[in-house]
């Protein structure tokens, strides 16, 4: 190999590593301090969990046209669907949501849980 050759090589290995820390920084520099599991039923707020505040898991049930039902278990910092009525169980197998943006949705009964969270150092900048 080449002088020329190695140079190449060292300076592309280098771009890539700073690529890579660049991205971890950023994801790790802009995740929210809030996490809130705002739950929706038809669209409407039946709930909002701060789920940093859970102390100790809970579970409970969100009734549909008094029949169905998702049982819905919360712990700290993500929530998740551990029991349904619906005929796929799509939700689930969703699995647990811990981050902001993620969502959960039960389309048979009309349930929607979405996590949204802010960071008070970022969220007001273009204000």
């Amino acid at each position: 190999m080449k002088k020329v050759d190695k140079i190449i090589v060292t300076i592309i290995a280098l771009l890539i590593l700073s690529s890579i820390a660049g991205v971890f920084i950023y994801i790790n520099h802009f995740k929210g301090t809030e996490k809130i599991a705002i739950i929706k039923q038809n669209t409407k707020v039946i709930k909002t969990i701060d789920l940093n505040k859970i102390d100790k898991p809970e579970e409970f049930t969100i009734k549909f046209n008094n029949t169905n039902y998702n049982k819905i278990r919360v712990e700290k910092g993500r929530i998740c669907i551990i029991d349904a009525d619906c005929p796929n169980k799509i939700c689930v197998k969703s699995g647990w949501i811990s981050k902001s943006g993620e969502t959960i949705v039960c389309l048979p009964h009309k349930l929607q849980i979405e996590i949204e969270g802010t960071n008070e150092n970022y969220d007001n900048i273009a204000r």
